[in-house]
């Protein structure tokens, strides 16, 4: 493995991490990557490089690539590694979750230094795109707070749903605000860990997420009844914008990594972190394939009956039994009750950002 050796001693580390053998599977993975991209600027992102990851965790992997590309995955034994593909103009004037997650990287291969200068830029604006990526996440938890007002004595399923994504957005917004990197399966812990240490929001988004419902059997409800929402949407007809925009579900190994990962919580007994990532992941699909299938009708996208959409017509992709499995169950009093909770949340969280 051919790493760069001009970088500076200053600049950003251009090796791969040696503590492991190359019989490592872990390693194996990342080296993988790293023979099928000879010529690319590679980088470790996500949980891997906040030092909090499980053995279930992917490898989250930027390649640097001159032409759009879906991502892919790679699997060697167990353990897998998901491939995001960014341009060099994406890299040189990042978004702010791209920029906050590059200030964290660590780089495998920058023969050129781009990723070298582009993390240093990164880590002198960390705290300023954090709070941008706060904001912007802050914003549309107070989206969703107003569809849950408009929706709960008229469409119960579709305020339940918009009060998980609401919560979902400040939990997300919150772990910004507070300078660190949100992770969809560690979410329970980040809040958690920041309710200890200062006057944050804990009780309010734990409300918000219905994690009084987490058991092992809602979790496996909400796993099967997230495969099926993985299924739809591997399965339907893209062209290439969308292919570009919703690529991360055409591979199997896509829901194997989320299995994969919410059975090790189970078996851990962490059942309230799972339940809260399968949320997660839960918000995120719905809301992908109500995207997709407004792009298949060729209609406007329009967020005032997702779920009615998704699920009646003659044009339905899933049942109602589905939103049932997946956790949308709550009455209208408890979800009037969480919006009201979460609200003071967003207006607290409003007020120091």
């Amino acid at each position: 493995m051919e790493m760069s050796r001009r970088a500076s001693a200053g600049r950003t580390k251009t090796t791969a991490p040696v503590s492991r053998t190359e019989t490592d599977p872990n390693t194996q993975t990342i080296l993988s990557v790293l023979k099928t991209y000879p010529s690319n600027e590679v980088a470790i992102v996500g949980c891997h490089t906040a030092r909090m990851s499980r053995k279930s965790c992917e490898y989250d992997l930027l390649v640097v690539s001159k032409d759009p590309t879906p991502p892919k995955y790679v699997r060697v034994g167990e353990f897998y590694a998901e491939i995001m593909f960014r341009s060099e103009r994406e890299l040189r004037d990042p978004d702010p979750e791209l920029s906050v997650s590059l200030a964290r990287a660590t780089v495998l291969r920058d023969g050129a230094l781009l990723l070298a200068s582009t993390i240093a830029s990164c880590r002198r604006k960390f705290k300023e795109s954090c709070g941008k990526a706060a904001e912007s996440h802050l914003a549309a938890a107070l989206k969703a707070l107003g569809r849950v007002d408009e929706k709960v004595w008229q469409n119960l399923a579709e305020a339940d749903f918009w009060l998980t994504s609401a919560a979902t957005d400040l939990c997300v917004s919150e772990i910004f605000s507070s300078l660190q990197v949100p992770s969809p399966s560690h979410l329970f812990a980040q809040m958690k860990g920041l309710s200890r240490r200062k006057s944050a929001i804990f009780k309010e988004w734990t409300e918000a997420s219905g994690l009084k419902l987490a058991s092992r059997s809602s979790c496996e409800n909400r796993l099967e009844a997230l495969a099926v929402l993985y299924d739809v949407l591997r399965t339907t007809a893209m062209d290439s914008p969308m292919s570009l925009k919703f690529g991360r579900y055409r591979s199997e190994d896509a829901v194997a990594i989320v299995r994969g990962k919410a059975l090790e919580l189970l078996d851990s007994r962490e059942t309230v972190e799972c339940y809260s990532f399968l949320g997660y992941e839960t918000v995120k699909t719905v809301l992908d394939l109500h995207a997709m299938h407004s792009y298949a009708l060729k209609k406007e996208l329009d967020y005032s009956d997702v779920t009615g959409e998704l699920t009646s017509g003659p044009d339905r992709l899933i049942s109602e039994e589905l939103l049932k499995s997946i956790g949308i169950v709550r009455q209208a009093e408890l979800v009037k009750a969480g919006a009201d909770s979460l609200r003071t949340a967003v207006s607290a969280l409003a007020s120091r950002i």
